[in-house]
């Protein structure tokens, strides 16, 4: 009798045992998807976790957000009005300088941006100085498509005697504006070149 009771109790355990190893096996999502256990998952998100953090401490955002966030903002601000002032102030790109001049005849900084915003029946101020009034002040970093950026005569001056419009947000290094440009007239350029950074002051959003 004690001998039928024990053969049972090692009969039962050897079901339980193997009932245990078959749920152990891998499951996979998908197939061809490889295996990882749990320590494993979890060793991969501490490391991102740290790989954020070093990110944070040195001042570089996240590639992935930083880019999402770009993209965010420049089809926010690329689209309805502000795409048809950008339009209208590079149809007038080659417009030679000059003084004054809203015209296709001569075309000076404030007078393009002037003549870019009628298109949305938008009336600036006609000087730059003026201009950098007619909203509120941004950061580089912030710039979108739309945005008057303005520039000294030097490096050494803080009085604003240029203007130009953000037409196209490329990257962190990259901001192209279209300005008025006294020697080669209407142009794009690079707000990072080194000449536009020694002599940029102020970017503002128009209050449009």
């Amino acid at each position: 009798m004690k001998t039928a009771f024990t053969t049972s109790l090692l009969f039962i355990f050897f079901i339980i045992l193997m009932a245990s190893c078959q749920s152990s096996q891998p499951v996979f999502s998908k197939r061809g998807d490889t295996y990882k256990s749990a320590r494993e998952i979890a060793e991969e998100k501490r490391q991102a976790r740290k790989a954020r953090k070093l990110a944070r401490k040195s001042g570089k955002a996240d590639p992935t957000l930083a880019s999402k966030d770009r993209t965010s903002r420049t089809r926010m601000r690329a689209s309805g009005d502000i795409e048809k002032v950008i339009k209208t102030a590079r149809s007038f790109t080659g417009v030679p300088y000059r003084w004054g001049g809203t015209t296709r005849v001569g075309m000076d900084c404030s007078g393009l941006l002037c003549t870019s915003f009628q298109s949305i029946d938008v009336k600036l101020p006609r000087t730059s100085e003026e201009q950098s009034r007619f909203g509120k002040e941004v950061k580089i970093k912030n710039l979108q498509e739309g945005d008057l950026v303005f520039f000294g005569a030097n490096k050494y001056s803080n009085q604003i005697t240029h203007v130009g419009m953000v037409t196209e947000v490329i990257d962190d290094t990259n901001i192209r504006f279209i300005h008025a440009s006294t020697t080669l007239g209407v142009i794009e350029n690079n707000l990072f070149s080194e000449h536009y950074q020694k002599i940029f002051i102020k970017a503002i959003r128009p209050a449009i």
